[in-house]
């Protein structure tokens, strides 16, 4: 595991965008895994940034989203595909058919995902963020190492820090989500805590191992996990730059 401790939070997320670039660049049909969230917003637009400054040709990159929530129409604004065509796809100029979301209104969309990911040769950078009771992606509290992409019921406590994305209260309580044994599978990790609420959740993980009550703790014995930290989000550990 490798911790990148910055001395800013603008510093974090240039980080995390570069290193995202950096694979694109050197390896032109690289498949990466995206991330949504509020963490993820400024990180994109880094990227946009970059791609843009550098001039690249993205055309034979692929990518996944890591998941999806289950129960909304296809084009609901709130959406984690909305989300990431505002956010990714249209400012980075990637066509509709370099991604693949989790086909939530498909019959056994959960297996043909899996089987889509296989297919592509694997993740090879999976983009991630933390929530503050420790789940990657929707894997929440309880979720095995093991787990492959399926359907997961979303807790109280995820359902009320997403509710501000939502414009009514219809927010949904579950989602199709990479398992972790399917994250486990990327080729390397990339995490991004930034901020005071994440700080408690990244001294947990730095303290624990395979741990159910925390799902990240199990991404520590991927061997090319590297995590992201601003000052707020490092404010809880004993390490030094």
């Amino acid at each position: 595991m490798r911790i990148i401790l910055s001395d800013s939070t603008a510093e974090a997320i240039q980080t995390v965008a570069l290193l995202v670039i950096e694979t694109m660049e050197s390896h032109p049909s690289a498949v990466i895994g995206l991330a949504t969230g509020r963490t993820m917003e400024p990180v994109y637009a880094e990227m946009v940034r970059l791609k843009n400054e550098k001039s690249l040709n993205l055309e034979k990159n692929f990518f996944f989203m890591l998941d999806e929530y289950f129960g909304l129409p296809e084009n609901h604004p709130s959406s984690f595909k909305h989300y990431i065509e505002k956010h990714f796809i249209g400012p980075m100029q990637i066509g509709q058919s370099q991604i693949s979301v989790p086909p939530v209104h498909a019959k056994d969309g959960a297996y043909h995902y899996e089987e889509s990911i296989k297919e592509s040769g694997g993740v090879d950078l999976q983009l991630l963020g933390i929530g503050r009771n420790g789940h990657v992606g929707f894997n929440e509290p309880g979720s095995e190492k093991n787990s492959r992409t399926r359907l997961v019921r979303l807790t109280d406590e995820t359902i009320a820090a997403n509710k501000e994305q939502f414009v009514d209260d219809k927010i949904p309580t579950e989602a199709l989500s990479m398992g972790i044994g399917t994250i486990m599978d990327s080729k390397s990790l990339l995490m991004l805590a930034t901020g005071k609420s994440k700080a408690d959740t990244i001294k947990y993980l730095l303290n624990h191992h395979d741990d159910p009550s925390c799902p990240a703790t199990y991404l520590k014995h991927h061997p090319h996990f590297t995590l992201v930290l601003d000052p707020e989000a490092a404010s809880k550990i004993n390490l030094k730059i």
